[in-house]
């Protein structure tokens, strides 16, 4: 899986739109590749609200639905990464040592 790289490049109180596009247009890759080309609804949530540059909306977004990304593992990762800061509370850091 390739890695988006977008934080090393910027530190995450610098991420601007341009980032966010950036990561709109990976997340949706991978959503178009997932559940065997269908893609996955409640990514989508995500994507619209970091295209609309509602990032505090995205990270609802995951939280009400962290549940549902059991099934897709390499999309969680990404938004773990690419959309939380390091060390922000995340929907899965209850599950991390």
């Amino acid at each position: 899986m390739e890695n988006l790289e977008l934080t090393n490049s910027k530190k995450p109180e610098q991420r601007d739109q341009e980032y966010y596009s950036a990561l709109v247009d990976k997340l949706e890759q991978m959503e178009g590749e997932a559940n065997n080309g269908r893609g996955v609804q409640h990514i989508k949530y995500i994507i619209n609200s970091l295209r609309r540059g509602n990032i505090d909306e995205a990270k609802v977004d995951c939280f009400n639905q962290s549940d549902k990304f059991d099934s897709i593992p390499e999309i969680k990762e990404v938004i773990k990464r690419e959309l939380f800061k390091e060390g922000e509370k995340h929907p899965w850091s209850l599950f991390e040592k």
